[in-house]
C-alpha cells in the first residue's frame, strides 16, 4: 500500500529519476550502497559526476515554471495564457543557452533541448504540458505548495547567474 502510494508521486524516469551524487563527483561505497536501496526499492535513480552543474540545471528550468503560474491570475490555467508561456520559454532558453556558455555542457544532456528548438515550439510544448495532467501533478502542486521556497529560488538563482555574468567567470564545479 505504502508502494504504490510513493510510486504514484514519483516523477516519472523520463523526465527525472532521483538524482545524486558525492560532492568529490568520484564514486563511492555510500553512492553504491544508496544506488542498490533504490535499485531494490524501484526507484528511478541516476548518478551523476557533476551535482553543482544538475542543481543549476533543476534552478533553470524549475524556477520559471514557478513563475509562470505566480505571474498568473488563474495559475491552474496559466499553459492558456500565451504571452505567459512565450515569456516562461524565453526565460527557459535564456537560462540554459548561459548555462551551457558558462559551463560548456548541461545536465542531464536533455536539457540542450532548451537551446536548440525554436521558441514558438517551445511556447507550444510549454502550453501542452502545463495543461496536461503531469503539468498538474508534478509543477502546479509543488509551485502552489511552495511559493516562498520557489520564490527564495527566483531571488538566488538569477542572482547567481547576475554575478557570474558580472565577473565573467565560468560556473566552477564544487570540490
Amino acid at each position: 500500500m505504502m508502494m504504490v502510494s510513493l510510486m504514484q508521486r514519483l516523477t516519472p524516469r523520463l523526465i527525472q529519476p532521483t538524482t545524486f551524487a558525492e560532492i568529490s563527483g568520484n564514486k563511492s561505497e555510500r553512492t553504491k550502497q544508496f544506488s542498490e536501496i533504490l535499485r531494490h526499492a524501484h526507484i528511478p535513480y541516476q548518478k551523476v559526476t557533476d551535482m553543482h552543474l544538475w542543481q543549476l540545471c533543476h534552478l533553470a528550468m524549475v524556477v520559471p515554471i514557478a513563475d509562470a503560474y505566480y505571474e498568473s491570475d488563474d495559475p491552474e490555467k496559466v499553459g492558456k495564457e500565451w504571452k505567459i508561456m512565450r515569456k516562461t520559454a524565453e526565460k527557459l532558453k535564456r537560462n540554459f543557452n548561459f548555462l551551457r556558455k558558462q559551463k560548456g555542457k548541461l545536465s542531464p544532456w536533455k536539457m540542450k533541448i532548451f537551446c536548440f528548438l525554436p521558441l514558438s515550439f517551445l511556447t507550444i510544448m510549454l502550453a501542452v504540458t502545463f495543461g496536461s495532467s503531469f503539468g498538474d501533478k508534478f509543477m502546479y502542486q509543488h509551485a502552489m505548495k511552495a511559493p516562498d521556497e520557489m520564490r527564495e529560488l527566483h531571488k538566488q538563482f538569477y542572482a547567481y547567474m547576475k554575478k557570474m555574468k558580472k565577473c565573467g567567470c565560468k560556473a566552477k564545479k564544487v570540490q
